[in-house]
């Protein structure tokens, strides 16, 4: 099998079972150690939810994510530019960054937006956010150099999140994040897949070697990106750098658009 990050062999690396009944094999590229469940033909039944009444942790990272994203938009963006979602889910992470200031907007294909109904990203926005925000999307791409085009005509920066495999890579049973039990994790990186795909693209990649990483077209240090990872420091900076809330404008620019609503204040 091909690795379909960056084109070398694959060898096949283990099997598990999926939701319960659906065998899976997994090939571990011999180049960038990126891992691959093959031909995922099940996804049609993992995402009849798509989000999962197991994951109740959900308001909890996105509270953190939110931190952590304003934080890296102070120090390497501009703040009063519009930025992107992708792959937002209910729209709650962009709802948390427009109460937090930010122009925010949302896109998703397989969920409901039920936060930010009226600041859903569409084709005519592409090209015009200074950064994409990607948080638990790339373990749930088997086509990762698609979607990741996809995303960089929104932006030439994105923001994402995936667990790195651990070094030995884990056998499938051993491992919580293969997700045997909801099928919806299909793609897993290693540092050095990722330096590949940012390779692919001409973009350069920080990361904090753990789970938070950056495709961007900036010369940005690896050590500030680092240390604006640890959550207390990006505490410290969005405490120092604090935005206006959008709440208000966003209240009043609703009310505007559906008129037949009352005036209640948010």
């Amino acid at each position: 099998m091909t690795c379909v990050v960056c084109g070398q062999g694959s060898a096949e690396f283990g099997r598990a079972t999926m939701l319960g009944r659906y065998p899976v094999r997994y090939f571990r590229c011999v180049a960038c150690g990126f891992i691959q469940a093959r031909e995922p033909y099940w996804l049609h039944e993992a995402y009849g939810e798509a989000i999962k009444r197991s994951d109740v942790g959900l308001v909890r990272r996105n509270s953190r994510l939110a931190t952590v994203t304003g934080a890296v938009i102070t120090a390497f963006f501009d703040r009063g530019a519009r930025f992107l979602d992708y792959g937002g889910g209910y729209g709650l992470l962009a709802r948390m960054m427009r109460d937090k200031g930010y122009d925010f907007y949302r896109w998703d294909k397989h969920c409901e937006n039920l936060f930010v109904q009226d600041f859903e990203a569409g084709d005519t926005d592409q090209g015009s956010f200074a950064l994409v925000t990607a948080f638990e999307v790339f373990e749930h791409l088997p086509a990762p150099l698609d979607d990741i085009g996809e995303m960089l005509r929104f932006s030439r920066n994105i923001l994402f999140t995936t667990e790195l495999v651990p070094d030995p890579p884990p056998s499938p049973d051993k491992w919580w994040y293969y997700g045997l039990e909801h099928g919806q994790h299909v793609s897993f990186y290693t540092r050095k897949s990722l330096a590949a795909i940012a390779e692919r693209f001409s973009l350069n990649l920080c990361t904090n070697g753990r789970s938070l990483h950056l495709l961007t077209e900036r010369p940005i240090p690896s050590w500030a990106f680092r240390a604006l990872s640890w959550r207390p420091a990006a505490v410290v900076l969005n405490g120092i750098c604090r935005r206006r809330s959008l709440i208000d404008t966003d209240y009043e620019r609703i009310v505007r658009k559906n008129s037949g609503e009352g005036p209640r204040r948010p």
